[in-house]
């Protein structure tokens, strides 16, 4: 098993620090030709960020997100925990607007007209493009859980996507009782960074108990047999929270049949958990809809693309970035959306300015706190191997590892997340 290697020595750290000062030679064109980016979150501002700096003069790079800034939910597990505040995960969009190379949209996108090479706005207005990047995540499917729908979210949370949702379910943690009650509905797979749903009850466990809270009971009730990190996660909840968090396979709870707002339940086939002080559903998930509405998605419900440049394997002019992507076995995580985006621009750059471009070698890394200077992580590479993502040099944290190197993965992920902030948002 490859040894955890600090990020500040890994192979993309050093890309991100010259890509900085990386100057490429102009190539002159009738016009410049038009990027459009439709989506900013990791996936989207990073390829935005680097494509600019690539495509000085020679690309037009048109950012179209409605919101005025970014919330990092794939970090607002610290927060419920109370290791950070909410302000630390949040970012707005004006140093990203305000960079050279970049035009802010500051509209919702509908749908692409593909035939013409345009993306319209829920406004009617259109915009075309040569080329277009797709990054607008994932869809949740409001169907796929019994009593569960959109206005019932606004009850029962699922917060995994936009910012009231969280802000909903932080009050709603805040307000639990000692006693009390919650219930987590994890995702089946394909899902937005597979280990969060385990990584949130450990911090919502962690605040509880740091709170006076500790007899609240937090119950799983999975829809999968087996999950991300699973013997590093049972192994930390026995040490930290003992009597707190049960984990219910369905061979154990037989299926979900219900869940009901009105007296906030949940109905298994072995039991009801009754007068819940919170349940937390996170429903199945697709590629978000625009990307399904637009055609570019299959039967998987997300994109298919090529390894060699995230490329659509459905319209050639278009690439789809980050948790919409079907990317053979690499997680839909931040930091693969991260390494996704620079290659993407890469290859973007090297076509517009004729240029040989270097084979892809994407890296994905997720960082799971399992109490406060205590994290986990797992890590993988993957490259292009006729045009699909072949897997290489998976790693993943132990069992009874030292307590320092817990704590230097911890911090790991803290300067991986305050560079990318940093990098695509300062």
């Amino acid at each position: 098993m490859r040894r955890p290697v600090p990020i500040s020595r890994t192979r993309r750290a050093l890309v991100l620090s010259v890509i900085g000062g990386l100057a490429l030679p102009h190539v002159a064109r009738a016009a410049p030709a038009r990027v459009v980016v439709v989506g900013a979150g990791v996936a989207g501002a990073s390829f935005a960020t680097y494509a600019a700096r690539l495509l000085k003069g020679v690309g037009e790079i048109v950012l179209v997100e409605p919101a005025p800034g970014y919330l990092a939910l794939y970090r607002s597990n610290l927060v419920l925990g109370g290791i950070i505040e909410t302000p630390a995960i949040w970012s707005g969009y004006d140093a990203l607007a305000r960079r050279t190379g970049i035009k802010w949209v500051a509209a919702r996108a509908a749908r692409f007209d593909r035939s013409r090479r345009e993306v319209v706005l829920t406004d009617g207005a259109r915009l075309g493009y040569d080329l277009a990047i797709v990054a607008p995540g994932i869809g949740l499917d409001y169907g796929s859980v019994p009593g569960w729908s959109r206005e019932v979210a606004a009850i029962m949370p699922h917060a995994w996507k936009g910012t009231e949702q969280f802000h909903l379910l932080k009050r709603q943690l805040d307000a639990v009782p000692d006693g009390g009650r919650i219930v987590i509905l994890p995702p089946p797979d394909p899902s937005r960074c597979p280990p969060a749903p385990y990584e949130r009850a450990s911090m919502m466990a962690f605040a509880l108990k740091a709170s006076g809270r500790g007899g609240c009971r937090i119950f799983i009730v999975d829809v999968k047999e087996r999950f991300a990190k699973m013997a590093l996660f049972l192994d930390a909840w026995e040490k930290y929270y003992p009597g707190m968090i049960d984990w219910l396979p369905p061979s154990i709870h037989e299926g979900v049949k219900q869940v009901d707002p009105l007296t906030m339940s949940v109905e298994t086939g072995f039991e009801t958990f009754r007068d819940c002080a919170l349940v937390n559903v996170i429903p199945a998930q697709t590629a978000s809809q625009i990307a399904v509405a637009s055609g570019l998605a299959d039967a998987t419900g997300f994109c298919p693309v090529g390894a060699w440049d995230m490329r659509s394997l459905i319209d050639s002019s278009i690439f789809v970035l980050g948790d919409a992507a079907h990317a053979g076995a690499m997680p839909k995580s931040a930091f693969a959306a991260n390494s996704q985006a620079m290659v993407a621009a890469r290859t973007i750059a090297a076509e517009l300015l004729a240029q040989g471009s270097a084979p892809p070698d994407y890296e994905s890394r997720c960082w799971s706190l399992l109490a406060k200077g205590d994290s986990v992580k797992s890590s993988s590479n993957f490259i292009a191997d006729d045009n699909k993502f072949k897997e290489y040099g998976e790693s993943v944290s132990v069992i009874h590892e030292e307590k320092y190197l817990r704590q230097v993965t911890a911090d790991e992920s803290s300067v991986w997340f305050d560079r990318l902030e940093n990098d695509l948002f300062m």
